[in-house]
């Protein structure tokens, strides 16, 4: 396989875990777009090994090019394809790490901003909120406002859930 042909297998793998779900989502299969992004990690890594593959073999023919005293084969449009694959699997990897980095689940945002409030703790996963508030300075009412107005669906929690 040339280089730039690996080069593009790579930004096409690097891409997958957003460009994927929505092809998927496109077709009908939305259901499925939901694996994908459980694995991105894995298409992230296999195109950064593939990219630094495509790397070596670029430089490996271009050095026994040298040494044969020949021009290499399409070099130029080799390194171009390898540069813009370098950059778009780097600007995926780049947004994957960026929304671990900095993820703040939205209906906690409001909720900290209404006086009294200690502590948030939104889980996606599971559907709950946990909040730490002082019951002198706001109430329960308030702060099931406060995430229905981010348009989430808040409820109280019986009190036989908690015995």
């Amino acid at each position: 396989m040339k280089a730039k042909y690996a080069a593009i297998l790579a930004a096409l793998l690097g891409s997958i875990c957003c460009v994927g779900p929505l092809l998927l989502i496109a077709v009908g299969l939305g259901t499925s777009a939901a694996v994908i992004g459980r694995y991105h990690w894995f298409f992230l890594i296999g195109a950064f090994a593939i990219l630094v593959w495509a790397w070596a073999k670029h430089f490996r023919e271009k050095t026994l090019c040298a040494c044969k005293h020949r021009p290499m084969d399409g070099r130029g449009i080799s390194l171009f394809t390898l540069l813009i694959a370098s950059v778009i699997v780097l600007a995926f990897a780049g947004l994957s790490i960026r929304s671990y980095a900095f993820a703040e689940s939205p209906p906690s945002r409001p909720i900290k901003r209404i006086d009294g409030v200690a502590a948030v703790q939104v889980s996606g996963a599971g559907k709950t909120a946990t909040v730490d508030y002082d019951p002198a300075k706001t109430n329960p009412a308030q702060l099931v406002a406060a995430i229905n107005s981010t348009g989430y669906q808040a409820v109280l929690p019986n009190k036989s859930d908690f015995f």
